[in-house]
């Protein structure tokens, strides 16, 4: 079975090259194409300013592709298409940098305080519902679209808004920026959607292969961080002027690897308690169109 996979999630790299480099994929037989977009760069300059003008996911349904996106946006696009949610999952941290001489140091000192983001896609809809949950009014809120992570880091240090929000691999090489400090972290929730007429073994398969992965890199900790640390430097080697401040030397001797989360069956709470705020902040025109299916699941690796 063959599935066609774009996803916005970093961490996914070592989990499915330690898939593919243990046959896990070949022996669920499941054949997956994996096409990788980092988080929040993608170009709408064609389509519009942003995700929700280009409708983007649009041209991944014309390539019948199973996207891994962030949980708002799995809700927005099975609300407004065909598609179903079939994975629940989580990436690591949601992070709000700022620069170490701007003063913004504490979450108060985020209340009217200009938030670089990429503009109806993840953080926008995240960092929106973070603040809103820690007691912030919603015009409390100041959220500038920046489109690329690399320009947030660009935009943050030359004082043009007052904190940038990122995902991974952002977060790390963020925190091993010198410029740059760590005003405040969440999670960020995630989810696979499929095209109506994916089949729920292949679903099945594909999750299973990506937990024996998560399973083999939890038991070894130790032996798949330098695969990852290798992973993160070379996304910084990409645009070495942007992430000249990292003390790679110094991620390479601190950086503990994190335990991964399993990929599981759509998690029905959560995502309707995303469709809710969602709904009430006008983001869904209906959140009843919004369909799971869940498939067989092996039980999931234990996970911290």
């Amino acid at each position: 079975m063959s599935v066609d996979i774009a996803h916005e999630y970093f961490t996914w790299k070592l989990v499915q090259d330690v898939a593919e480099e243990h046959g896990f994929f070949q022996q669920e037989n499941v054949d997956p194409d994996f096409d990788y977009f980092a988080p929040g760069t993608q170009d709408f300059s064609e389509m519009g300013d942003n995700a929700k003008d280009a409708d983007w996911w649009e041209d991944l349904d014309n390539q019948g592709q199973t996207h891994g996106v962030c949980e708002w946006n799995a809700v927005q696009e099975s609300s407004e298409t065909d598609r179903q949610i079939v994975g629940s999952y989580s990436e690591w941290d949601r992070v709000l940098f700022s620069s170490v001489d701007s003063g913004t140091t504490t979450l108060e000192d985020l209340r009217n305080s200009s938030i670089g983001i990429n503009k109806y896609a993840t953080s926008f809809y995240s960092i929106r519902e973070m603040l809103q949950s820690e007691g912030f009014d919603d015009d409390e809120i100041v959220l500038e679209h920046i489109g690329s992570a690399e320009e947030r880091f660009e935009a943050v240090k030359n004082g043009e808004v007052d904190s940038i929000g990122v995902l991974e691999p952002y977060v790390t090489l963020g925190r091993y920026d010198d410029e740059l400090e760590e005003v405040y972290e969440g999670p960020c929730r995630a989810a696979l959607v499929a095209p109506p007429e994916a089949d729920p073994e292949q679903v099945t398969a594909f999750r299973n292969a990506l937990n024996r992965a998560v399973e083999e890199i939890n038991n070894n900790l130790e032996t798949y961080r330098d695969q990852y640390i290798d992973l993160l430097e070379a996304e910084a080697e990409d645009d070495p002027e942007t992430f000249a401040d990292v003390d790679i030397d110094e991620l390479r001797e601190e950086f503990e690897l994190r335990n991964f989360l399993p990929v599981r069956a759509p998690d029905e709470e959560r995502i309707e308690n995303t469709a809710e705020w969602m709904d009430d902040a006008g983001y869904v025109e209906d959140q009843d169109d919004i369909e799971t299916i869940e498939g067989d699941q092996k039980e999931a690796p234990a996970s911290d």
